[in-house]
């Protein structure tokens, strides 16, 4: 996690509105990265408190803090009063969070959980935090920079805390390569490099906190008086990880130290501090039996080289019994004879562990060049021997020391429980059964389901907890089906967030308490929505689509606190003189009768209305059932025209010859009001029999011609409702082109023409004007052509005698009498409780 909050910070100062900025505003920035919360990018802050933990004054912060970070686009901030007006704060918008969280790229580095906040906001206190000392609450002791105030406390705090984060957790930091500057080491080019400013002032910032020991700085020089390879140590990041500091390595090895060395082998591939001293007076053989070829450390001068006995790059380092617990423990705990370190004007280059001296030939037993000594305890025993061994340098041994616990392991604490043999038996999700007791077994969290990222992100330590697949198919289907839900009340723009919200509300309502049983939380508690009212947009007193208070509790809540005034006022009123007590006595049991009878009124109106739901549930059935027989009684009808039975009253073949028969009606109409005097009903009646006739004859014409093709009969009869429709058409296209051709039609078109070329003036040319009076004339005469024929059909039917229907006229008298007879809702309504009154009492 570390390596994620310093990819933040890194992210953060390498912004365009921070890269130039001062190390004061730049630590500021990080202190409200760490402060922010997930759900907001705004925060309240006073400016004093921010001066805490720069290590400056409230002044400097309003008069150069304030200014910069506005005028470089890092923060808006806006004054917060009470209520007589007085400023109590600034509320801090932080912008380069919220462009991150805008973007909705979930990989970029500023896109934090809340855990990951939570951690970094723990590692910045236990490094520079101010400190607080509450009158009713714990005292917070201040970081290890918490009481550097005054120029250059803003460099400090973010130099350590840059080293902080980029530290292993043996406490060294990992230096810097290349050439460096004489007089300066690469600790100076480390720290220049993270704070992006020259060697020297690196150097400068590296000397103060080594003085103010929270830094170790190993600056060994050779024989020659050059500055060689140093190292930079942070004690407290060790001993948060229940390690000592980096082990140093020495120029050369005494005779006292040389005793104290462990003996070796004299046949182990790794040599010996006296196979050394042989081979230091012998000259390198460059031919004969025996010759090999020397790599650049058999020639190199004794100073530069590290000691035979040192353990190689490769190598385990050598621990202490004890975890360094201050900085002083660490200056003990590092020797301080001389320390290799290479010239300050040498290329970096990895260190190399050393092989074998080249004395001579090896005395092998087996004559192999790869044996070595059965005795010797250096070399595994196989190539998976360390790797299969359980690791107790970072659970067992720190838990021991105490090295689990603290914030500066930048990660989230775990508990590990100790079993009776001294081991961790069970840290994070580990199954205990599945291997021997004693042995570590890591099991691999499962992902978030595809799609349910960002709602189940809040939760994911819950989600983590489920072990078996089927129960994560089940709660990520639980958890699709309520965000459908929330999907039909606040639309699929806010769904997510709302239901994120929502389990992310419900998680911070555990107050750390550990969720034991993660599906059934995420189901019964996560994922229900709690409507304090009657509102579908409820959910424990808020609105789900804006985030404010429920209008509706707010409604419910005055009603209560109205209903408690009342009863007070009245009590007051009736009790004047008697005792506070006595007032508060008999106001509460009012309050209580009034509540008790409030809630005897809503189980009758409840019963009442149950009643009334199953009343109309049962009418609703019995008219179901009535529809359902009628259709049954429909269905089973023999057609009307040929008697087959269950036709429902007609069957397909009649269906079709009846829209056959309707079709050429139709077609007859047509040819008559095209050719006959409408005015006469003689020459009306004469025209439908002769049109009737030749229509006649030119569908049996069409439908023979049919039947020597062999068509069936049914077939025949859907021909003859395609070829009768076709006639249909044909005639009416025929009768609206005579009457296009009209005087009356013309003459509409024309006049519609004319209106609109009078107003030419308003198109930018005479060739759109033309246009628009030509789309003005077609429409004209179109709507011409329907009334004309509309005209010509009630002629029609009026010589054939048919008068079309009209609705009976009444007065205003009796259309009154008719409404006053009327039931009136209200009325309807008295009734309906009356008789689901009735109902209920009779149940």
């Amino acid at each position: 996690m570390r390596a994620r909050l310093y990819a933040a910070v890194r992210c953060l100062l390498a912004d365009k509105s921070l890269k130039d900025a001062p190390d004061s505003v730049r630590l500021a920035a990080v202190v409200l990265l760490a402060k922010a919360s997930a759900r907001s990018v705004v925060l309240r802050y006073r400016a004093g408190e921010m001066g805490r933990w720069l290590g400056f004054s409230e002044s400097y912060v309003d008069h150069k803090v304030l200014p910069m970070m506005r005028a470089a686009g890092v923060v808006e901030t806006s004054a917060l009063t009470d209520e007589a007006g007085r400023v109590t704060g600034l509320e801090w918008k932080f912008l380069p969070l919220l462009a991150a969280r805008e973007s909705g790229d979930p990989m970029h580095p500023l896109a934090l959980a809340r855990k990951d906040l939570a951690t970094l906001l723990r590692f910045c206190e236990a490094l520079f935090a101010p400190g607080w000392a509450p009158i009713d609450g714990p005292v917070t002791p201040p970081g290890l920079l918490g009481t550097r105030r005054g120029r250059g406390a803003a460099t400090d705090r973010l130099a350590l805390l840059l080293l902080a984060l980029q530290t292993r957790p043996d406490g060294r930091v990992r230096l810097v390569g290349g050439s460096v500057k004489e007089g300066r080491g690469r600790a100076d080019a480390t720290v220049a490099k993270a704070l992006g400013c020259s060697v020297s002032g690196g150097g400068k910032v590296v000397d103060r906190l080594e003085r103010l020991q929270v830094v170790e700085v190993v600056r060994g020089t050779t024989e020659t008086g050059q500055y060689g390879k140093g190292r930079l140590v942070l004690p407290a990041i060790a001993s948060a990880f229940g390690r000592h500091a980096a082990p140093q390595v020495g120029v050369e090895v005494g005779a006292e130290e040389q005793q104290e060395q462990p003996e070796r082998c004299p046949s182990c591939a790794h040599g010996s501090a006296q196979g050394e001293d042989e081979a230091a007076g012998e000259a390198l053989a460059l031919s004969g039996e025996g010759w090999q070829q020397e790599s650049f450390d058999d020639v190199e001068p004794v100073v530069f080289q590290r000691p035979v006995a040192a353990p190689g790059d490769l190598e385990a380092q050598p621990e202490e019994e004890g975890p360094v617990t201050s900085a002083g423990e660490a200056l003990e705990a590092v020797p301080e004879s001389g320390v290799v370190e290479r010239p300050a004007g040498a290329p970096l280059h990895a260190d190399h562990a050393l092989g074998v001296s080249l004395s001579g030939s090896l005395s092998l037993a087996g004559g192999f060049s790869g044996e070595a000594d059965p005795g010797c305890g250096d070399l595994p025993e196989c190539a998976g021997a360390r790797e299969d061994a359980p690791d107790h340098t970072e659970v067992a041994t720190a838990a021991a020391g105490g090295g689990l616990g603290g914030p500066l392991r930048g990660e989230q604490q775990q508990e590990a429980a100790v079993g009776e043999s001294g081991r961790s038996v069970e840290l994070g999700s580990v199954k205990a059964p599945a291997k021997q007791a004693g042995t570590l077994v890591f099991v691999r969290p499962a992902a978030l389901p595809a799609g349910l990222e960002s709602v189940l992100a809040p939760v994911r330590p819950v989600w983590e907890q489920i072990l078996r697949p089927g129960a994560r198919r089940h709660v990520a289907a639980a958890v699709r089906f309520q965000l459908g839900v929330v999907r039909g009340i606040v639309g699929p723009a806010e769904a997510e967030q709302v239901l994120a919200e929502r389990l992310e509300r419900r998680l911070d309502q555990q107050m750390g308490r550990p969720v034991t049983d993660p599906v059934g939380w995420i189901l019964g508690r996560g994922l229900v929505q709690r409507a304090w009212c009657w509102s579908q947009l409820c959910d424990e007193g808020r609105r789900m689509d804006s985030g404010a208070d429920c209008p509706s509790c707010q409604v419910l809540i005055g009603d209560r606190r109205g209903l408690r005034a009342r009863i007070a006022a009245e009590t007051a009123r009736e009790l004047v003189g008697a005792a506070p007590a006595v007032l508060q006595a008999e106001t509460e049991k009012r309050l209580n009768a009034a509540v008790t009878s409030e809630a005897a009124a809503q189980a009758v109106r409840r019963e009442r209305a149950l009643a009334e739901r199953q009343a109309r549930a049962k009418v609703v059935e019995q008219r179901r059932a009535q529809n359902a027989a009628a259709e049954q009684e429909r269905l089973a009808r023999p057609c009307d025209d040929c008697g087959i039975p269950d036709a429902a009253g007609r069957c397909l073949l009649c269906s079709e010859r009846r829209a056959v028969e309707r079709l050429l009606a139709e077609a007859v109409d047509l040819a008559v009001m095209a050719r006959a005097d409408l005015t006469d009903p003689s020459a009306v009646a004469e025209a439908t029999v002769r049109c009737a006739a030749d229509t006649r004859v030119l569908l049996e014409q069409q439908l023979e011609r049919l039947r020597g093709d062999g068509i069936e009969d049914v077939g025949l009869l859907f021909a003859a409702r395609g070829i009768a429709e076709k006639l249909r058409d044909q005639r009416r296209e025929s009768l609206d082109g005579r009457l296009m051709r009209s005087a009356e039609a013309e003459r509409e078109a024309d006049k519609a023409y004319d209106a609109k070329m009078r107003s030419a003036h308003r198109y930018p040319t005479r060739a759109m004007a033309q246009a628009a009076a030509e789309r003005a004339a077609d429409e004209a005469l179109e709507r011409t052509v329907e009334v004309l024929f509309a005209d010509r059909a009630r002629h029609l039917r009026t010589a054939r005698g048919k008068q079309p229907a009209r609705p009976t006229v009444t007065d205003w008298a009796s259309r009154c009498a008719e409404l006053a007879d009327q039931e009136l809702p209200e009325d309807r309504d008295q009734h309906a409780g009356a008789r689901a009154l009735e109902a209920v009492s009779a149940a």
